[in-house]
């Protein structure tokens, strides 16, 4: 009697990509909807600003979750160059503030941030925009009222900050930080592929010994969940 092999174990890269796909799909089902929204109120002739600017927003999103995988797949076979180059970051944080806008709006949250308009840093500027980008992005889903970025310095380095209102990162998230893949979910489309991608950038990130990290907590500056992405 023949046995069957058994079959071999997803990679890291085809457990993401099943996740992205997975979250593609919910996307894709907004866009959908609101196309239909479109075409009644083009009837009506009625204003079209929000549902097209939520139509901008859902692709964004998508465009960034192409973005991850192929950042992520070329790290799989260890293509991924880091490109650090010197960044104004008051104008890196109004371009990220600036792209979830009118999701915001519409979502009726305050969207704040605190930056020193003087501060330089240096770091891959379209990499750190992935993930700091996924960051407020899920945090306007699960705030109350108000999302803060900050961008503060820290020694030779500097640390972004993303803070919410809302009830916080569940307990199991805080208790096991670090192991991110794990987290990676692909019949659900878990958050853990946003911060799977967070940490490995900010691994990538090193000054002498010194390598990048994320953090997850609770509580201050908003009293929810807290983000934190320190580059050395």
């Amino acid at each position: 009697m023949t046995k069957t092999a058994p079959s071999a174990p997803d990679s890291l890269f085809e457990t993401v990509l099943a996740s992205t796909v997975h979250d593609m799909k919910n996307s894709l089902s907004l866009l959908m909807a609101r196309l239909e929204d479109i075409t009644l109120q083009l009837e009506k002739e009625d204003s079209l600003n929000q549902p097209v600017a939520g139509l901008r927003y859902e692709a964004g999103r998508i465009n960034l979750l192409l973005m991850q995988m192929l950042s992520l797949y070329k790290l799989d076979r260890q293509q991924l160059k880091l490109n650090p180059v010197e960044v104004d970051v008051i104008e890196f944080v109004e371009d990220c503030i600036a792209s979830h806008a009118s999701v915001a709006e519409q979502s009726g949250i305050m969207l704040d941030y605190d930056c020193d308009e003087e501060l330089l840093g240096r770091f891959d500027r379209d990499l750190v925009g992935i993930a700091i980008n996924n960051v407020i992005g899920n945090s306007i889903r699960y705030s109350k009222h108000r999302v803060l970025l900050q961008a503060l310095p820290r020694g030779q380095g500097m640390e972004f900050i993303v803070a919410d209102d809302g009830a916080g990162y569940p307990e199991s998230m805080i208790a096991n930080q670090g192991d991110y893949a794990r987290s990676i979910d692909s019949s659900t489309g878990s958050t853990g592929l946003g911060l799977f991608f967070s940490d490995t950038v900010a691994r990538l990130h090193r000054n002498g010994e010194q390598s990048g990290s994320i953090e997850l907590q609770n509580g201050d500056p908003l009293g929810g969940g807290c983000f934190r992405l320190l580059l050395p």
